[in-house]
């Protein structure tokens, strides 16, 4: 069986439009860095609904208590754990307030047993 350059060219084609959206999921997955190494999440990521997550720089659960610098977590073991924000963390989406019982990831990082926040993102 002969191919002409247009049949080879096309399948070729295809196999490009096969593999752009594997492509387009990779580049999405690309995270930046920031200082003591954490995450710069800008929105929820679908694998926190699994609790799939990064345990260093991540907290996931539901809001028990919100005040100014601190806001309360129940993690999924049932376990609360209070954490510190600071000036300049980032609660996104942008002018959002957590609420008690709506689902959280903070990212942050540990100093001295304590969990400092970098970024509150907010479940829709």
């Amino acid at each position: 069986m002969k191919f002409g350059f247009r049949a080879a060219a096309l399948v070729v084609a295809l196999g490009a439009v096969a593999v752009a959206p594997a492509l387009a999921q990779q580049v999405q997955a690309v995270i930046e860095y920031g200082p003591h190494n954490v995450p710069l999440y800008t929105q929820w990521q679908v694998q926190w609904d699994a609790y799939r997550f990064d345990r260093r720089h991540v907290i996931l659960g539901t809001v028990s208590s919100f005040a100014p610098y601190r806001l309360e977590v129940e993690r999924h073991d049932g376990v609360t754990q209070m954490i510190d924000l600071k000036n300049g963390t980032v609660i996104l989406p942008t002018g959002a307030t957590p609420t008690a019982s709506q689902r959280v990831a903070v990212v942050g990082y540990y100093s001295k047993g304590t969990f400092i926040a970098n970024r509150v993102l907010l479940r829709n």
